[in-house]
């Protein structure tokens, strides 16, 4: 068999199949995988050479770290990195399992059933035939998102448990993890075709939030405090509108509109459907509509549909037209043309 056969058998990535790289060594593996591990050591093939195959995609959005491998059997060894030591990793199988051993703590990693959270520790892994996510965080920003979902102050304790390794359930309550993460891979692989985007769409957010619920999911399973409306006041919504309003052209988050309110995540849902009957970004999107209409309708000959759509800050035209078509009953381009023949 050949090397390109062998690199063809191998389980698509997570993301990134087509801008992938392929590792012709050893070596080239253990400088890649430090771009999410500082102080990985060594990489060995649990295969004969001829055998050996592996596959990466590297991604940072925003400051996180994303690398989708994919690999015949291998054993990893890193070292804890004191200059990265608010760096912290979590590993998602997509195909096939991993058995590791993290400052003496054993952890399997497999598909289907659990991802793995790894602090600064040392660490010894040995891989099936596989393709994993693993994705590079700040704790910093971690426990700040944390904290936001919460609707704490900067100074409460995020309640995450960041200071051991640990096996995390893929499944919480009637939630695959495994799904939610495949489809924001998918995501992520969209915008790698147009890269001046990716920043902008706020991927990293909800990884970041995703992240909290897989870590802690008790923190967010809790009964509701949304129900009684002494919980968060009118004013505070309003804080929260006026806030996303002012910044309808920029990339707007639920993890910045509950620090806007100091809301938890149930509170700020709770207070938009109470008020306007829909989600907050639902809401985002509705007065993101509105302004491009209104723009529209004062749009000189020359003007295009895309510079306003993005001018509103929709990253996406033809979504944008898709939206516009069912809030208004036509597409843009129909609105557009009216005003023009004016």
């Amino acid at each position: 068999m050949t090397h390109t056969l062998l690199i063809n058998s191998l389980p698509a990535l997570p993301f990134g199949d087509r801008f992938s790289r392929r590792e012709q060594t050893l070596q080239d593996i253990v400088q890649r995988l430090r771009l999410v591990d500082p102080g990985i050591k060594e990489c060995v093939s649990l295969v004969p050479e001829a055998s050996f195959a592996h596959r990466s995609s590297v991604l940072t959005v925003n400051g996180m770290r994303l690398i989708a491998t994919a690999t015949t059997p291998v054993r990893m060894h890193s070292e804890p990195c004191p200059e990265h030591a608010s760096n912290y990793r979590i590993i998602i199988p997509f195909v096939g399992h991993a058995s590791l051993v993290a400052d003496g703590v054993a952890l399997n990693c497999l598909t289907g059933s659990c991802a793995v959270f790894i602090p600064d520790v040392s660490l010894l892994a040995e891989t099936s035939l596989a393709s994993f996510l693993t994705i590079g965080l700040d704790s910093g920003r971690l426990e700040h998102v944390t904290r936001t979902m919460q609707g704490l102050t900067p100074s409460s304790p995020s309640g995450l448990n960041l200071n051991a390794p640990r096996e995390l359930s893929l499944q919480v309550g009637r939630v695959s993890f495994e799904i939610v993460f495949r489809l924001l891979s998918r995501a992520v692989d969209q915008f790698m075709y147009e890269p001046d985007l990716l920043d902008a769409a706020g991927l990293d957010d909800c990884f970041y939030r995703y992240i909290s619920f897989l870590l802690e999911p008790t923190l967010f399973l809790k009964h509701s405090d949304a129900k009684s409306n002494s919980e968060f006041s009118r004013r505070k919504l309003d804080i929260v509108c006026d806030y996303a309003i002012s910044r309808l052209h920029q990339p707007i988050t639920l993890t910045a509109l509950e620090q806007v309110g100091r809301m938890s995540k149930r509170s700020l849902h709770y207070a938009f459907q109470s008020r306007f009957g829909c989600t907050p970004m639902q809401w985002v999107r509705q007065e993101r509509l509105l302004l491009a209409r209104s723009q529209i309708h004062s749009a000189k000959n020359g003007v295009s549909i895309t510079s306003i759509a993005l001018s509103c800050g929709f990253t996406k035209p033809a979504r944008f037209a898709e939206y516009y078509n069912q809030h208004f009953g036509e597409l843009p381009s129909a609105t557009l043309a009216r005003v023009i023949e004016r």
